[in-house]
């Protein structure tokens, strides 16, 4: 029974996102309705937007307030469908229709791989945005802070639908408004030519359309434009980072916060677009895809069904799921209008070419877990992997593509005599820690090295966090489709859990208990980064805090943990495993 109970749930995840389209149709209203009486003394909320137009929304309940006001469902972007696919998204025009934003918009159109029979859910008409306000920002004279949330999901699958991705804990602060949105996932939001045709980052440029649209309609809401704080998680950390580096997206924006992901991961980019669009088009039935000019590369693929085109990324990939993200940003170094970065974001960020502004970011311990859980839980799985060891962990980890075969070679028996012992086996704590430091913390690492060498952090600065409690509930459970024969500790995207009310995955915290707590002094946390520009509490790292002589610390980082006893601490903590890191700047950053 409980392993039926958790596929339905992967029937709604993937590891990195929460597709929720297939669940929400069948299943009951996910919400709990606010009392009728008290209901119907408040008026149904209306706003009139300059560039929007006038919208009717709801009132919904809080967790630890009455209720709040949302407007959901919003068009932000003309439907991408038609001419409109694989094109820049055009921004939604003002209606004088009376928008009803009473209930939320389908998913971008997706499909979950990490479950047995996977199937396609959403729709490609998708660009819409939520909008999550204090009941209070009708009586305030002063503008409340904005916070917008770029959704999980490797740029391949994700859902903002207030069944996964709650408002409720950031709404009980009362201190801020709240903005999420869907974007272009997959092969919709990705694909890319390499030439004006088809210039790709689609799904990044629906995000800056998203903040542009913030700018002119939140005031509003009672929400001040010049007090925008982006924040996401895994490929929405990655995007996130992204548009501070990027000139398409400066001045929508005044703080950034990267949970779980910057823009060096090593999924970052697509190098060989153009041959993943010709294969995606042969995998379709175009004839001659690869002997095709772009323009009627692009015709044809406009003229294929979205189930096929979402379906052609399976004969692609090298093994089973994997890779989870195939289809990715990519550098338009091209004639390209309206590019959204001309050069490796890397580069940019090294150089610090680009507007800084206040930088929040952070991870979890095992971030690994995002991939490995279900590798490693799976007896079938494993097994394959471990038959084919050597290829499949260096298709896993990424190596940068300028390699040759040599260093390659060098670089993989280095990792597996780190990670495994030279042995050519998984195990649950080397497969874990090498995808996480692969992944995540040695990507976080050097974007702390390099930010405080290039940036001015008396103007922008660096605030570093390390979410470590562990509760009643986790990923790992979902990611192996309910048992897990290891403990893997705090996995990627436990720290959403107490982030976002997620009804739909998770049962509601006890008001009174320890992990309701850790969620509301983790969502201050954010808040008060939104508000002040600097989290409580907080230590800036910069050139002169960091511990350059140390090998087992970093700057100064806000850790939550358990502290035994049903309890938990918040305090300040510098311990990193930095001989980790050295390993793979010996591996990443040297030359053979």
């Amino acid at each position: 029974m409980m392993h039926l109970f958790f596929k339905c749930l992967l029937v709604a995840l993937i590891p990195l996102v929460f597709t929720v389209t297939q669940v929400i149709t069948s299943a009951p209203a996910y919400h709990r309705h606010v009392d009728e009486g008290y209901k119907n003394r408040l008026p149904q909320p209306k706003v009139c937007a300059p560039s929007a137009g006038c919208m009717i929304g709801k009132i919904m309940p809080g967790y630890r307030i009455d209720s709040f006001e949302a407007f959901m469902g919003i068009p932000y972007a003309l439907p991408p469908v038609g001419d409109l696919r694989f094109s820049h998204p055009k921004a939604y025009p003002p209606t004088r229709d009376l928008i009803n934003a009473t209930e939320p918009k389908s998913d971008c159109i997706q499909k979950n791989d990490l479950i047995p029979n996977p199937q396609s859910s959403g729709s490609e008409d998708c660009l819409y945005l939520n909008v999550y306000r204090p009941i209070k920002s009708n009586e305030n004279h002063t503008k409340l802070p904005v916070m917008v949330y770029i959704h999980q999901g490797g740029w391949f699958a994700g859902s903002v639908h207030p069944a996964i991705v709650g408002p409720e804990y950031f709404m009980d602060t009362e201190d801020v408004i709240l903005v999420t949105f869907n974007y272009r996932l997959g092969v919709f939001g990705f694909l890319s030519t390499e030439d004006a045709i088809v210039p790709g980052n689609f799904g990044l440029k629906d995000q800056t359309l998203a903040l542009k649209w913030v700018q002119k309609n939140i005031a509003a809401f009672g929400g001040n434009p010049q007090k925008v704080t982006l924040f996401g998680q895994s490929a929405g950390g990655v995007s996130a980072h992204m548009h501070m580096l990027s000139k398409h997206s400066e001045g929508l924006f005044q703080a950034v916060i990267a949970l779980s992901g910057t823009a060096n991961v090593p999924f970052a980019l697509q190098p060989n677009a153009l041959e993943l669009a010709r294969l995606t088009a042969r995998h379709c039935n175009v004839t001659n895809a690869h002997e095709l000019s772009t323009a009627k590369l692009l015709k044809a693929l406009r003229a294929v069904d979205a189930e096929t085109l979402l379906r052609a990324a399976d004969a692609i990939k090298y093994w089973d799921v994997d890779p989870l993200t195939l289809y990715r940003p990519v550098v338009e170094n091209f004639d390209s209008p309206d590019a959204f970065f001309t050069e490796n974001p890397v580069d940019i960020f090294e150089r610090g070419d680009y507007k800084a502004v206040p930088f929040m970011t952070g991870v979890v311990p095992g971030e690994g877990a995002v991939r490995a859980v279900a590798i490693l839980e799976s007896e079938e799985l494993r097994k394959t992997f471990n038959d084919n060891f050597d290829y499949l962990l260096e298709e896993f980890l990424e190596l940068p593509p300028e390699f040759d075969d040599e260093r390659v070679k060098f670089s993989m028996e280095s990792i597996i005599r780190e990670y495994f012992d030279g042995q050519h086996e998984l195990t649950p704590q080397g497969f874990v820690d090498v995808v996480t430091d692969r992944g995540f913390h040695h990507p976080f690492y050097t974007t702390i090295e390099t930010y405080i060498r290039t940036v001015n952090t008396a103007k922008a600065p660096l605030f570093l966090y390390y979410f470590n409690y562990k509760g009643p509930h986790s990923f790992s459970t979902i990611y192996s489709g309910g048992v897990t024969t290891y403990d893997y500790g705090v996995v990627h995207c436990d720290d959403l859990i107490y982030l976002f009310r997620s009804p739909l995955l998770f049962p509601d915290f006890e008001k009174n208990s320890t992990h309701a707590q850790v969620s509301k002094d983790f969502v201050r946390h954010f808040v008060e980064f939104a508000k002040n520009l600097k989290p409580y509490p907080s230590m800036g790292c910069s050139a002169k805090t960091y511990p350059y002589d140390s090998n087992d610390s970093i700057c100064d980082y806000v850790l939550f943990e358990n502290a035994g006893n049903d309890s938990y601490r918040v305090s300040l903590e510098q311990k990193f495993n930095i001989p980790r890191m050295q390993f793979w700047d010996d591996i990443i950053r040297d030359k053979c």
